[in-house]
């Protein structure tokens, strides 16, 4: 169910939480929750009842993608309700692919970030050390932090990135 005006809100949601995210590590709840509305109202106005429930599943999709890492410490609940305003503009298909896009963007961004924070060698020890964790409780996936502080990555930035590149592979956002 594609539509031109709810694609460009999507974008425009999407400027917003990465430019908040940048300048203070927040995506505020009136930009997600607004967007949750508009994708629900959007969907709903132009497709009735199957429209509701595309956006509707969408964004139930989008919510439990990140929950788990919301619950285990990975992110914080602004960048969970930005995948799930994704999702009510996009549907569960759509949110599923840019959810799976953002995961993989977000590994290398924060591979990224450790190493130009603590180097290779802390870097890679802290990774297996992440991963044997993992492996071994099944509990936790571990923590950013090492002896020079928590690392704080910018979630709304690689949301915003898969999101459009998920999309951009799929085809034109925008068809008049």
């Amino acid at each position: 169910m594609e539509h031109p005006f709810l694609n460009l809100f999507m974008v425009i949601t999407l400027l917003g939480a990465i430019v908040t995210d940048l300048r203070s590590y927040k995506i505020p709840n009136w930009l997600t929750l607004t967007a949750m509305v508009a994708g629900l109202l959007g969907h709903a106005s132009v497709d009735g009842l199957s429209g509701f429930l595309f956006s509707l599943k969408g964004l139930g999709v989008g919510l439990a993608l990140f929950l788990v890492f919301y619950v285990t410490g990975g992110m914080g609940a602004g960048d969970v309700k930005l995948l799930a305003a994704v999702g009510s503009f996009i549907g569960a298909e759509g949110v599923f692919s840019a959810g799976i896009m953002a995961m993989l963007l977000g590994g290398l961004y924060a591979i990224g970030t450790m190493i130009s924070h603590w180097g290779a060698r802390a870097s890679l020890n802290h990774i297996a050390m992440i991963l044997q964790t993992f492996i071994l409780t099944g509990t936790s996936f571990g923590t950013l932090a090492s002896p020079k502080g928590q690392l704080q990555l910018r979630y709304g930035l690689v949301i915003g990135l898969g999101t459009l590149m998920s999309q951009w592979l799929k085809g034109p956002l925008f068809i008049f």
